[in-house]
């Protein structure tokens, strides 16, 4: 395996804490690119027969997934959290280790929260990570930034949504490239 190249039956993506009054408050300069984006991963998992695994920060507290994302998840379980890292809640962990995928595809928010120590627990254990650095976001520009210069150190790779969407579909011409094309005009 190319530790660069992403192939389909490799991956799963995972789709961190992307709930109302969370993403109420983000930069409001992304949150149009962090919908379109995480509706741009979705898409093509679901398009390429990829799992994906959804979590909510508290729902009670923050709400739940919002409707442009939620919409396009319907039927996808969606995990309830209080950890701040995705993979140290036993749900979520066995849900992803399951899936027998050595690479996980990240969105969601916050960067340099949730998204970092999911992040660096996933590469902890072992699996190689891909974040969709166009479909993350934080409340602050400057914390977004760090967290990805720190999350490419510790060895994650750093991709735009378009990079890795083309990637998997590998060509064009295919029933899944259809499908998915009007997304990128």
């Amino acid at each position: 395996m190319n530790k660069f190249l992403l192939q389909a039956e490799d991956c799963a993506v995972m789709v961190i804490d992307i709930q109302e009054k969370l993403f109420a408050v983000m930069d409001e300069r992304f949150r149009s690119l962090l919908i379109k984006n995480s509706r741009i991963l979705v898409e093509t998992a679901q398009a390429l027969d990829m799992p994906i695994v959804v979590t909510e920060q508290y729902p009670k507290g923050m709400g739940g997934t919002i409707l442009e994302i939620g919409e396009h998840i319907r039927g996808i379980q969606r995990y309830e959290k209080l950890y701040f890292s995705c993979y140290r809640d036993p749900a979520i962990r066995d849900r992803t280790d399951s899936l027998a995928r050595k690479t996980v595809i990240v969105a969601g928010m916050e960067t340099h929260v949730c998204v970092f120590q999911t992040v660096i627990d996933l590469l902890m254990a072992g699996y190689r990570v891909v974040i969709a650095g166009d479909a993350v976001s934080s409340r602050r520009e400057l914390d977004r930034k760090e967290a990805i210069i720190e999350m490419r150190s510790a060895g994650a790779l750093i991709y735009s949504t378009e990079m890795i969407a083309f990637m998997l579909l590998e060509k064009a011409g295919t029933t899944q490239f259809k499908r998915l094309a009007p997304f990128f005009k």
